[in-house]
């Protein structure tokens, strides 16, 4: 079988076999049609896959601009110095909160801490998201 097609699309007469011209063209040119429309059903596949994923994100980004969906910014791998910053909330009241030793380990993350305090993650960053809040409503009441 593959000498047979080894014969048809390489063009090489074998001494078993001989193919006419005129066949070895029309199969070859068969061949590249055929190539031809895999490559477009490929490229028109891709297109369709890409563009979806594209639409998607799309409408995602609407969501999120309507304020439908909350994207949350809070992060396991922020430290408390970054979130302080970040948010602008005092690293006291970030520990206080937590319940975490006044001063050292600035380089932990907020994950590694409550693994070592035994937090559960969510109640502890609803605890952190409440004070983020109460700060915020707390500057706008102040006018800063």
């Amino acid at each position: 079988m593959y000498r047979k097609l080894l014969v048809i699309v390489t063009g090489k007469a074998s001494a078993w076999r001989q193919v006419p011209q005129h066949v070895l063209s029309m199969l070859l040119s068969r061949t590249q049609r055929w190539l031809g429309v895999l490559a477009i059903v490929a490229g028109l596949t891709l297109l369709g896959l890409f563009g979806a994923r594209t639409w998607h994100q799309y409408q995602y980004a609407q969501l999120v601009a309507s304020g439908q969906i909350k994207v949350e910014t809070l992060r396991g791998w922020m430290t408390l110095p970054y979130i302080a910053k970040a948010y602008g909330v005092p690293e006291s009241r970030l520990r206080e909160t937590l319940g975490l030793p006044a001063s050292g380990d600035e380089d932990r993350s907020l994950r590694t801490w409550f693994d070592l305090q035994g937090i559960d993650p969510v109640s502890g960053r609803a605890r952190v998201e409440a004070l983020i809040q109460a700060e915020s409503a707390r500057r706008e009441a102040a006018g800063e």
